[in-house]
């Protein structure tokens, strides 16, 4: 994947993920999340306002457009090198005792009755 690529995906996923958390009324948001991922590791060199101004991107902002769900935030983030956001966000949630599942429906065949 090129870089250029890479990088929107990310930044897609994070704010898919600020979404999701905003709807679920979650007491923390996608910065708490990195910084608690980052900041310590990259000392000086740690920067999170980039986050503020993803809406600002359209190609950003219109990715709650298209389909998603926690499971390809987290593939995209884990593909693209963020493991340790995503093991803040499983500890966060565990730490708040937040209980989650997926249904995925593909397709329903026409029953005969």
């Amino acid at each position: 994947m090129k870089s250029g690529q890479e990088h929107l995906s990310v930044a897609q996923a994070l704010y898919q993920l600020d979404f999701y958390l905003q709807q679920l009324d979650l007491p923390f948001c996608v910065k708490d999340l990195y910084r608690e991922a980052y900041a310590t590791r990259r000392g000086d060199a740690y920067k999170d306002d980039w986050l503020d101004v993803l809406v600002e991107d359209p190609a950003v902002a219109g990715c709650l457009h298209t389909p998603f769900t926690t499971h390809s935030i987290a593939e995209t983030l884990l593909r693209t090198g963020h493991e340790q956001l995503v093991r803040v966000l499983i500890r966060r949630i565990q730490q708040e005792e937040i209980g989650f599942t997926q249904a995925y429906i593909v397709g329903m065949g026409r029953h005969k009755r």
